[in-house]
């Protein structure tokens, strides 16, 4: 009868060995570790607010995020679930989810020695939102909703954001006028350290174009044009003059940051 060899480990029992060493790391974890981490990584940018749990799943009462502007963003609940086979490809990844203030988000992250990734992104959020993004937007005192939807967003260690999405702003309104404004439509995708949009209406009265670019240091920079339809001019005027004179065809130069 043959001699059987001797068992030797071999570099995927080591590699399963350390897998399950994090997966029990993870399991055991308390949350109050991530609401430690999470602002040192973020720069004092994310905060949560009463966590409880594991790393592997867990809840936050809030979730307190710093604008560029220096103003906090209340965002509801978080919940998070750890996807175990992200380990397996040297990530961490998480189902998350967020409820309250007016928010409703759900997405996949994963986070790795290059960046985070998020994946299947859906946020909705109420339109007021937009004075966050510039205090020239805050003057027509926005009203409706605000959807983003993405497949891929990711950011990278130095910064840079790469991925494309989709901001809706829908059954637009403002507190200066009755009539409603329409829906509209950005497409932003990733360029170096920014994001670029396209701007354009869905439908509506009130027509917006244009495109500009976002930076996490310098806000929002956007040319664009607005006008009113025809039977809309009158009650839209006042609006308007928000934005500056009128031009021979009636539209309205739009132009924020630099």
């Amino acid at each position: 009868m043959a001699d059987r060899k001797p068992f030797r480990f071999r570099w995927p029992h080591y590699l399963l060995a350390v897998l399950v060493y994090l997966a029990l790391l993870l399991a055991w974890a308390p949350a109050s570790l991530l609401a430690w981490a999470l602002p040192q990584l973020t720069r004092q940018a994310v905060q949560l607010d009463q966590a409880q749990g594991s790393l592997w799943r867990g809840q936050a009462a809030g979730v307190r995020v710093r604008a560029a502007r220096g103003t906090e963003l209340q965002l509801g609940g978080l919940t998070w679930r750890l996807k175990p086979g992200d380990l397996f490809s040297g990530r961490l990844g998480y189902r998350l989810e967020l409820a309250g203030a007016g928010v409703d988000a759900a997405a996949v992250l994963r986070a790795s020695a290059k960046g985070v990734e998020l994946r299947d992104l859906r946020a909705a959020m109420p339109a007021n939102w937009l004075e966050q993004v510039s205090p020239e937007l805050g003057l027509w005192q926005p009203g409706g909703r605000l959807l983003f939807e993405s497949s891929h967003l990711a950011i990278g260690r130095a910064g840079s954001i790469d991925g494309q999405g989709t901001l809706r702003w829908l059954e637009a309104a403002s507190g200066l006028v009755r009539s409603p404004l329409g829906s509209y439509r950005a497409d932003i995708e990733g360029a170096d350290t920014a994001l670029e949009l396209k701007l354009a209406t869905e439908s509506g009265p009130l027509f917006l174009q244009g495109s500009g670019k976002w930076t996490p240091r310098g806000g929002l920079a956007f040319n664009g044009a607005v006008r009113a339809a025809p039977e809309n001019r009158a009650e839209f005027d006042g609006l308007l003059g928000l934005v500056g004179p009128a031009q021979a065809d009636g539209s309205r130069t739009i132009r924020i940051g630099r």
